[in-house]
């Protein structure tokens, strides 16, 4: 059964990087699923874009920017600058097309403007593409990968809109679809390498958790999880064709990736590709490979778990691992030794001796002498023959393969050069004879021959016109014939020019005579250039008998028509008009000067073919030097570049040969790579050629491969002969190893392990090659552990999976059969044909994560069973978000949030329900404090109203902003305001710790009444607001208690939440208590906090009749949430009568609402 339709979008920088791998495994694998997978890139840089379109046309491209700036987005998309953008001056001037410049909002920004210009047809038409194949939309759920950087700012940015878009494009476009959608995030740690800076790496912590806040959110949304106080929280995009934005619903993922720099066993790899390369296969084996339909199905079982915790542990990790016997790398070691063997320096040694010319005749230049130029093709002949001549082995071998031998191979019969030469002029001396116009030959050798009886002058002239006209269109014809005739033999791109063996073709004097084998390519120079300088030889000749042709030609008129007895010049027009002699009239027989002119047209006939010949000689022959001087070059610049390639050729093989030696940093286990291992193995494939002599086929490749650099008319790449050297001739070798040792070479990963036992061990034991199969297999499994941190609390359990191909079970091998389904078919095994037999691929995952369970996402945690820091990512964020202002103009700060209300917790829950009750506590204890030492006021303004405000630390009074921006004209405000201001917050609090430590510090004993706080509470909090508009309180005195109860009774009944206001009294409690365990110490605490609860809860007493009175009875119960707190601490610490009397008002209250 096919894969599920999958669709794999990137988005951002380094997202885009693992879809472009994840394509290119599919390409490799050949599996024939590509057709049902779709890929998607989201990118704000166009030109990552335009290579990603050439490299990878199967991938669609979405751009998210265009040229404009911050700030003209902004002023187009008012919903965004009004309600969500952290407006910047700084970044109104920053245009998309740099990247979001780690600012996750602007790419929000981007997308949004890319949705309203109608510019996602990208993706849509990967959707339907998808659709097309699968019409059955029931059969399998669509299965989505979006796969992101969580630390930068464009793919970070969009990790919400894509997913929130797709899910709800999806349910209009193709309501019967099901989708299951994963998320698989790259956390900062992976970027580190790449990104150094300690200020850098901050900002990608702080904008990881801020992104995985906001998942956190949405999907505890869409799980309707989430606090009653978030009933707000909703995602937004612009209308399409019309004003305004809309709201829409949807679970953006299933499952959250997150991808860590180290494993949960604390394995990490070696840089920042390998990373991306261990995502891509991470993503390819549990959506697209043969175990992702295993990882689908355990993950369906894994939803059930989902439910248990409120739909926040949706986070999950993954790895990947592969046990690789590398059968290619073995090959092209044991080729490239084979080439060190083959490619000697001898086939340098003429070179080395000219450049060693060339260095001689350069100091002696230096030294003031004349020194004539020297010519290569020259050097190099000479220094051959001198070689051959000395009985080197290597020169002889060059010199006598471009020899012809007699049968006994003693004496040299020809030179194949001088052959060529002969064969070739014979060839275009044939053509001469193919394009002579016979017809018009014959007639004129007939009227030539019929002047031997005519006496009329003018037919000697109208003979000798018709000849010329003859051999002018010879001459032409020759002329069109030459340059078709070259352009064939010498600039064709004739693919067979090797193997014709057309005696009138270089190529086929490049094979040796007898055994028709192929020259070295040493040869192959020395034969081109003796060969250039035997057709210069020939063309010389050719040009002298053409010069001695033109000039009889050019004369013949002048010299048989011309009266030399006369002045004038005659012609043969002149000659026409002439009369018959005395002579010819009487015996009506041509005169001897007629006689002679007769023989000399006579002769003129077959003049013209031996012109016409040497003409089509002369440009043939010049089209043959160029061809040849062409080849002799393009084969210097080879020679030159072999020369070096040869050089790196040593190093190459030790390179290569060590190139698994102590590996880590990986997850792959590489089988029978070591040096070690490659050694035994080599020794016993060693190589048979020779050293002198190459292989004809090579030496054929190599020179039709340098031809085709010669023929190139584009502008020749010196990379031309890099791919020449690695592919021709080392590709040759590689294959040369394969047709020998194959068998040897091509065994699979089970087989490579007992023979790498085998060699490291030294052990023949076949029970000791099976332990070690074992233990190696186990190790590569652990390999796989997921690329997450291990959480925190208890174990996760895995799901482990693995695939391999049948093959390694053996045919004939029961004990090996059984082995391979104890440790490969018990952990999850997948058998699959189409998965190599050198390699066996392992996948584990860990599902059920919350990502406060995470160290780096975590809260500090001090109690009486651990104690350990703030995580990382945790800090780097509340460092961050701490400075916030709620004025969009007065903050400095950018938020770290695609909406820049999110980082307070009145609008985003945090992602540990202990930290965000602990900032809440913060919040509630600045209200409290802040009241009793006078830091928070009720003060009239300008126009005659009053307002809430704080005094900061320079004793200004500030006014407090609210989140609906409108003024903090209520009490329930108040507490809006600080949630959003944490910077008022700290201030507040600041300013009531120097108040505190000076009291302390002018105390003489240990009183707590005395404190600011103590004589607060004793004389009542002040409520001026409570006492200025409800006459019932005019004389009041106010409690902590009644705090809480005017903070409800203010509250909207739409935006009251009953646990915030129980939350609130706790706070409040547990403020008092600290306060007094500060002055008076823990030991006496107890009891004095008992006694102002008491109190405190006797002004509140106090007071519970005018809350009915001015609220109805609907208070009531509220009034009882307020009491809650304080009966479960009485019970809890034993205050036994602050219970009883909590218990007595509780019941006071309980008959007043059933009245």
């Amino acid at each position: 059964m096919p894969i599920a339709p999958t669709l794999i979008l990137g988005l951002g920088g380094t997202g885009s990087k693992i879809v472009e791998k994840v394509s290119q495994k599919v390409k490799e694998t050949e599996s024939g699923n590509s057709e049902r997978i779709a890929f998607v890139v989201f990118d704000t840089d166009i030109n990552d874009l335009g290579r990603i379109k050439r490299e990878s046309p199967e991938i669609f491209t979405v751009q998210t920017s265009t040229r404009n700036t911050v700030g003209e987005y902004l002023g187009i998309n008012t919903n965004a600058r009004d309600n969500w953008f952290p407006v910047n001056e700084m970044m109104n001037r920053k245009t998309l097309t740099e990247g979001a410049a780690q600012v996750r909002a602007i790419s929000r920004l981007a997308f949004d403007t890319t949705l309203k210009g109608g510019n996602l047809s990208p993706l849509h038409q990967a959707v339907e593409q998808l659709f097309r194949i699968d019409k059955d939309q029931e059969e399998q759920a669509l299965r989505v990968i979006i796969t992101s950087s969580l630390a930068g700012g464009t793919g970070s940015g969009i990790l919400l809109s894509v997913a929130m878009y797709l899910a709800n494009f999806l349910k209009a476009k193709y309501p019967k679809a099901k989708a299951i959608t994963r998320g698989f995030f790259v956390q900062p740690d992976v970027c580190y390498s790449v990104i150094p800076g300690a200020e850098e790496q901050q900002n990608l912590q702080v904008n990881a958790y801020a992104a995985v806040r906001e998942l956190d959110a949405f999907l505890m949304k869409n799980d309707n999880t989430l606090a009653p106080q978030y009933k707000h929280l909703k995602f937004e995009f612009p209308r399409i064709g019309s004003d305004g934005v809309e709201e829409v619903h949807g679970m953006p993922y299933d499952f959250c990736f997150l991808f860590d720099a180290n494993n949960k066993e604390g394995g990490s790899l070696d840089n920042f590709a390998s990373y991306l390369d261990h995502a891509a296969t991470c993503i390819y084996t549990q959506s697209i490979g043969p175990m992702s339909k295993k990882s689908n199905s355990r993950e369906d079982n894994v939803l059930r778990e989902v439910i248990k915790n409120d739909g926040r542990n949706r986070y999950a990790g993954a790895g990947a691992s592969r046990l690789v016997y590398p059968w290619q790398h073995v090959r092209d070691v044991v080729g490239l030794q084979w080439a060190n063997e083959a490619l000697s320096k001898q086939w340098l040694q003429f070179d080395d001796q000219y450049k060693q010319r060339l260095e001689g005749l350069k100091k002696q230049r230096e030294s003031g002498y004349a020194a004539r130029d020297i010519d290569r093709a020259a050097e190099f002949i000479a220094a051959v023959d001198a070689a051959a001549a000395n009985r080197e082995p290597f020169a002889k071998a060059v010199q006598s393969q471009c020899l012809v031998y007699d049968a006994d191979g003693l004496s040299v019969d020809a030179k194949q050069w001088e052959v060529y030469v002969e064969r070739l002029s014979e060839h275009i001396g044939r053509s001469v004879d193919q394009i002579s116009d016979d017809a018009e030959r014959s007639q004129l050798s007939m009227t030539v021959a019929a002047l031997a009886e005519n006496t009329d002058p003018a037919a000697y002239s109208d003979a000798f016109h018709s000849l010329r006209r003859h051999m002018r269109l010879e001459v032409r014809r020759a002329e069109e014939h030459a340059g078709v005739l070259g352009y064939s033999l010498f600039k064709a791109d004739n693919e067979s020019v090797t193997k014709d063996g057309h005696p009138h073709q270089l190529e086929t004097y490049l094979r040796e005579k007898v055994s028709t084998k192929f020259v070295h390519p040493v040869a192959a120079r020395y034969f081109l250039y003796q060969t250039e300088k035997a057709l210069e030889a020939e063309l010389r000749e050719v040009q002298q008998d053409l010069e001695k042709s033109r000039e009889y030609f050019d004369n013949f008129e002048d010299r048989n028509f011309d009266d030399p007895e006369t002045d004038e010049i005659e012609t043969a027009d002149s000659y026409a008009m002439r009369k018959k002699t005395f002579g010819e009239r009487l015996t009506r027989k041509p005169s001897g000067d007629k006689q002679a002119l007769a023989e000399n047209l006579l002769k003129y006939l077959p003049n013209i073919r031996n012109y016409v010949e040497q003409i089509m000689l002369e440009a043939v022959l010049a089209d043959a030097i160029e061809y040849t001087h062409g080849l002799a070059t393009a084969f210097e610049r080879f020679f030159i570049s072999l020369e070096g390639n040869l050089k790196r050729l040593r190093t190459r093989v030790e390179q290569e040969r060590t190139k698994f030696d102590e590996l880590k940093g990986s997850t792959t286990r590489y089988v029978l790579a070591n040096s070690e291992c490659i050694d035994s193995l080599s020794q016993s494939m060693p190589y048979m050629g020779g050293v002198t002599t190459i292989d004809s086929a090579l030496a054929e490749k190599i020179y039709t491969r340098v031809r085709e650099y010669h023929m190139l008319t584009d502008e020749k790449d010196e990379g031309f002969f890099k791919d020449l050297y690695n592919n021709t001739i080392l590709g040759y070798f590689a294959d040369e190893v394969m047709e020998s040792y194959g068998s040897q070479i091509k065994m699979d990963v089970i087989e490579a392990l007992e023979r790498e036992h085998r060699i490291l061990k030294r052990s023949f034991e076949e029970e000791e090659a099976r332990h070690y199969v074992r233990d190696e297999i186990a190790k590569a499994k652990r390999l796989a552990a997921p690329f997450i941190e291990q959480p925190l609390g208890e174990e996760r359990h895995p799901i482990e999976a693995c695939a391999y191909n049948p093959a390694i079970e053996g045919d004939s091998a029961p004990k090996r059969k059984s082995m391979i389904g104890e440790i490969l078919g018990n952990y999850g095994g997948e058998k699959d044909e189409a998965l190599s037999p050198h390699e066996i691929l392992f996948y584990n995952a860990i599902y059920s994560i919350r990502a406060r369970d995470l160290s780096k996402f975590a809260p500090a945690r001090v109690d009486d069973t651990e104690s350990r820091a703030a995580g990382e990512y945790f800090t780097a964020y509340y460092n961050l978000v701490s400075g916030i202002k709620p004025s969009v103009g007065e903050t400095k700060v950018i938020s770290p949030h695609i909406d820049r209300r999110w980082h307070s917790i009145s609008e985003l829950p945090d992602l540990d329900e202990e930290n965000q009750a602990l900032q809440l506590r913060t919040i509630h204890r600045a209200l409290l404090l802040g009241l009793a030492y006078k830091r928070i006021e009720w003060t009239p303004t300008s126009n005659g109203s009053n307002v809430y405000r704080f005094k900061s630390e320079t004793g200004r009074l500030d006014d407090f902003v609210v989140s609906n921006g409108t003024p903090c004209d209520q009490f329930y405000e108040v507490v809006d305001a600080l949630t959003i201001n944490p910077v008022a917050v700290q201030e507040i609090l600041n300013a009531v710790e120097h108040a505190a430590t000076k009291e302390r510090e002018r105390m003489r004993g240990e009183s707590f009444d005395s404190t600011r706080l103590g004589s607060a509470l004793t004389g009542g909090l002040r409520l001026d607001q409570l006492s200025d508009e409800a006459e019932n309180f005019r004389a009041a005195t106010y409690s902590i208690f009644d705090l809480a109860a005017y903070h409800a009774y203010s509250t909207p009944n739409e935006d009251y939440v009953e646990e915030l206001l129980y939350a609130m009294v706790d706070d409040f409690i547990a403020c008092l208590s600290e306060e007094v365990e500060t002055v008076i110490g823990a030991e006496e605490a107890s009891l004095k906090v008992q006694g102002l609860l008491q109190e405190q809860l006797a002004m509140f007493e106090q007071n519970l009749h005018n809350y009915v009175e001015i609220s109805g009875k609907a208070f009531v119960h509220k009034l009882r949430v307020i009491l809650r707190p304080l009966q479960n601490l009485a019970e809890q610490q034993d205050y036994e009568g602050l219970h009883r009397r909590t218990e007595a008002i509780d019941d006071r209250l309980r008959e007043l609402a059933q009245r």
